[in-house]
């Protein structure tokens, strides 16, 4: 097998995907080390992979570096500094955190940045810049929905469970979810609604 950059990789989001971060990490580095492309988006992404698997982990150093890695190579990649803005609230760094969703949600479609900053805003109190980000992210919900539904079921169920504020709304989209993918994430997703539900029933 020729150990090239794309192999290399794929053997580090494989170990990723099984858990075993510390092996993946040996192969995303020895993946970064023989690129030798000129187009910074391989080593980006690669880098983005790498910070997105220590977060999920919970490591904020190490996923840091590498997010922060992805997004000095590609300045305007989102998605890496949707994620630092994860990691800078998880670090208690919540004004920067919210700083920076700010960018991301004037600048992107996606709506999630636009949930996760009405989320931290509504923790510190600025209920009205909270109101106006939810109802960015829900009008967009529901356009995604009607347009993509299979695609969005599962992040529309995370919404309406969190800042959308309707948890019976999130378990039918929730179990929807799993009907479509029958994964250990889409389970969770389903428990955490019910109990939601049934927390609001009492």
């Amino acid at each position: 097998m020729q150990q090239d950059f794309w192999t290399l990789g794929a053997m580090a989001r494989c170990r990723a995907e099984s858990g075993e971060v510390d092996e993946a990490e040996s192969w995303f580095l020895a993946a970064r080390r023989v690129f030798r492309g000129v187009s910074p988006f391989p080593p980006a992404v690669l880098e983005f992979q790498c910070g997105q698997m220590w977060l999920a982990q919970g490591e904020l150093v190490s996923a840091r570096v590498w997010l922060e890695s992805a997004t000095r190579r590609l300045p305007s990649y989102v998605p890496a500094h949707g994620h630092l803005a994860e990691a800078d609230a998880a670090e208690g760094r919540v004004a920067v955190a919210i700083e920076r969703l700010r960018r991301l949600a004037l600048a992107s479609d996606d709506p999630d940045y636009a949930t996760r900053l009405a989320r931290l805003l509504g923790g510190c109190e600025a209920s009205t810049e909270a109101r106006f980000w939810r109802a960015h992210a829900a009008a967009r919900y529901e356009e995604l929905m009607a347009r993509h539904p299979e695609a969005y079921a599962d992040h529309a169920a995370e919404f309406w469970l969190t800042v959308g504020g309707d948890p019976q709304r999130a378990l039918r989209l929730a179990r929807w979810n799993l009907a479509l993918r029958a994964t250990p994430r889409a389970q969770a997703l389903v428990n955490r609604a019910m109990c939601r539900v049934g927390q609001q029933r009492k």
